[in-house]
């Protein structure tokens, strides 16, 4: 019985189905479908990104945009996905990386990548194997189902940052650098990120368009003296400048 025990796969299970997105595999599929089609009918029929920005509100107010994200990739041949998102709860500061086996979603499990996390976990005393922040955290969760539409065959790397302190920006970029450099013609960076956290539209829509700015000129350093100051708060902001000074 106990050796029965120990095979058994640790799998992180949906907190957020059915709130944020639908947790009825039919209904989630629609969805998605629905998606997709409105970007063909745009004249989106075709994406190559290495990297993409993807929002993780609830669907019904941001799921087309992020499935405009991924659809940016979806011509890749891609084998790994690594997902990068905030924590929400301010206890947390550091970087987490997850111990599960795999993530489940209502479209099946999208196994993780072992080695990967292993080798991310050697780079840097910053990263710490934690599943506890994976299970309190929607971030990345939102995202999960457009992975398994559109790559179902791959493997993820789920990393949250809490906070947002110099050296866990730099640590990760560093990290990101030396695990992904070779393989990034089979890997798909996501980065979770809500653009603006302003409840006025206008100021939401000024932030927004100042971010994507310097995210359009990887001007890294200049997201660093903006997020500082306040006039940028986007909500996993601080992941986005660890991977521009990544290089990747």
């Amino acid at each position: 019985m106990g050796e029965a025990a120990s095979c058994e796969k640790k799998v992180r299970s949906p907190i957020a189905s059915g709130l944020y997105y639908p947790e009825n595999k039919k209904t989630l599929l629609e969805r998605l479908a629905s998606y997709e089609t409105a970007e063909l009918h745009q004249g989106k029929s075709c994406g190559r990104a290495a990297a993409i920005v993807a929002p993780h509100g609830a669907w019904n107010i941001s799921g087309p945009i992020a499935a405009a994200a991924f659809a940016a990739a979806r011509d890749r041949d891609i084998s790994r996905v690594a997902l990068l998102g905030p924590i929400h709860q301010g206890v947390y500061q550091g970087l987490y990386l997850s111990d599960s086996d795999a993530f489940d979603t209502p479209l099946g499990k999208l196994p993780v990548d072992r080695e990967i996390v292993e080798e991310l976990a050697s780079c840097s005393t910053l990263f710490e194997v934690n599943d506890i922040p994976h299970l309190e955290e929607h971030s990345l969760e939102v995202l999960l189902p457009l992975v398994k539409f559109h790559f179902p065959d791959a493997r993820i790397i789920p990393v949250l940052m809490g906070g947002g302190r110099f050296s866990h920006i730099s640590g990760l970029a560093r990290a990101l650098n030396l695990v992904f450099e070779s393989l990034m013609d089979h890997t798909l960076l996501v980065i979770s990120c809500n653009l603006s956290q302003d409840s006025d539209g206008e100021k939401a829509r000024l932030r927004a368009e100042e971010f994507l700015g310097l995210l359009g000129e990887k001007k890294s350093q200049g997201y660093l003296e903006l997020i500082k100051t306040g006039k940028i708060n986007a909500c996993g902001a601080p992941l986005a400048v660890s991977l521009m000074e990544s290089g990747l």
